[in-house]
């Protein structure tokens, strides 16, 4: 991606999917050199199309309720949740874009082009491993969106043209219009391509919100643990150089002045990453365990293999957004707090003053782990994750009684 290019190889590749979804809804980051009309054009179109999807599916769910079509409800119910799901991110994030852009550029520019094998052997091992995650979040949202979305339309054709059944014609969700969008072919297709590009773009506004968010704590976290060997390699000698030092043996190592000037900007900047995404943190943790019930009643009432096996993407996509937030968490505290432990085997008693109030303070600080919250009150972590898996049991187990009750 070219508002990329600047930046190390590496570090542009862990972002670019996550760019890439959020470009599908014109969300554009670092691209604040624009144009007012060119960077914001697409806006009202797209603001149109989400807001017609909106109202008209709105305007269904009573319909559905009074003619008790439960099964249809079912059906409609997950992609009610995933709308306003994705609906309330876009009001969170599109608001911060010169904030996330801000934090991208400079991490970017503390991003090191130079490592020691075991930097090296570390970073390179995170990075794969978010690269993979974020391939895997990509996919499974592609999959399950298209095969959520196009079903109807292949059980339309084979019962009408294979199966030759007098078939109505169905479309991905039940909404209100203001004319029968199944009077003719022409109506239906232009109807069924209008609802598949208004849930693609809330799908990908959905899923790219959840992994630009991801992918720049983990990014974060990454960084501390580089600074971490940085601070290995810190001898007490080198307190009265800045930069890095040569030592006997013709290596470099960074000076006690260079760590504490990297550290402060990485603390700068989870504080940063935290006032950006907190809010978008509770916003997933809230409709995580909601969502993954409602993709399992629609399993209940589904009509084939090929709509239970969308639920089952349903629920998985919900559950590993959250598994990979929480992940990405844990190793962003524990990432930074490890810094106080690396301190503390640091031979400071070696140096001076200076430097063994330099380590104080930098052990003081490390005792207050740097983290990404919900709503600053609760740290992200795998605590959480283990609270919201059994929150979303008690639902599940909740909404399974009330069902086998009306069975």
């Amino acid at each position: 991606m070219n508002v990329l290019k600047d930046f190390p190889e590496d570090f542009a590749k862990a972002l670019q999917t996550s760019f890439y979804m959020l470009q599908i809804f014109n969300v554009r980051y670092l691209e604040d050199d624009q144009p007012f009309f060119k960077k914001n054009g697409r806006f009202s179109y797209i603001s149109a199309t989400v807001l017609i999807h909106i109202v008209t599916l709105a305007l269904y769910i009573p319909e559905v309720l009074t003619r008790e079509m439960m099964s249809q409800f079912a059906y409609l119910i997950p992609s009610i949740l995933v709308t306003i799901h994705a609906t309330l991110k876009c009001l969170v994030l599109i608001p911060n874009t010169r904030d996330v852009s801000a934090f991208v550029k400079e991490l970017g520019s503390l991003w090191r082009v130079k490592f020691t094998p075991s930097q090296k052997q570390e970073k390179d091992t995170l990075l794969w491993q978010l690269n993979f995650i974020n391939r895997v979040s990509f996919w499974i949202s592609v999959i399950g969106s298209f095969q959520y979305l196009l079903s109807p339309l292949f059980e339309t054709l084979f019962r009408r043209f294979i199966l030759k059944q007098d078939f109505d014609l169905l479309l991905p969700f039940g909404s209100k219009y203001p004319f029968d969008p199944t009077k003719n072919w022409m109506i239906y297709i232009v109807v069924y391509i209008f609802q598949l590009y208004s849930m693609t773009l809330l799908v990908g506004m959905y899923m790219g919100a959840a992994l630009i968010m991801t992918t720049s704590c983990a990014l974060l976290g990454i960084e501390f643990l580089m600074i971490k060997h940085d601070l290995d390699q810190v001898e007490p000698r080198q307190n009265r150089e800045k930069g890095y030092v040569v030592d006997a043996d013709g290596n470099d190592r960074p000076s006690i002045e260079m760590f504490v000037e990297r550290h402060q900007k990485l603390l700068r900047l989870s504080r940063q990453l935290d006032n950006v995404f907190t809010g978008m943190v509770f916003i997933d943790v809230l409709f995580v365990g909601i969502t993954t019930c409602a993709f399992s009643v629609m399993g209940q009432y589904a009509r084939g293999p090929g709509y239970m096996l969308v639920s089952y993407i349903g629920i998985a996509s919900s559950m590993l957004t959250v598994l990979y937030l929480c992940y990405y968490g844990e190793l962003l505290s524990s990432a930074s707090s490890s810094i106080g432990d690396a301190a503390y085997d640091n031979l400071w008693y070696k140096g001076g003053k200076q430097y063994k109030m330099a380590i104080l303070f930098i052990i003081k600080i490390s005792q207050k782990p740097c983290c990404l919250t919900s709503l600053r009150h609760v740290v992200v972590s795998m605590t959480m994750f283990t609270k919201v898996i059994s929150t979303t049991w008690s639902y599940f187990s909740l909404m399974n009684s009330v069902y086998s009750e009306e069975q």
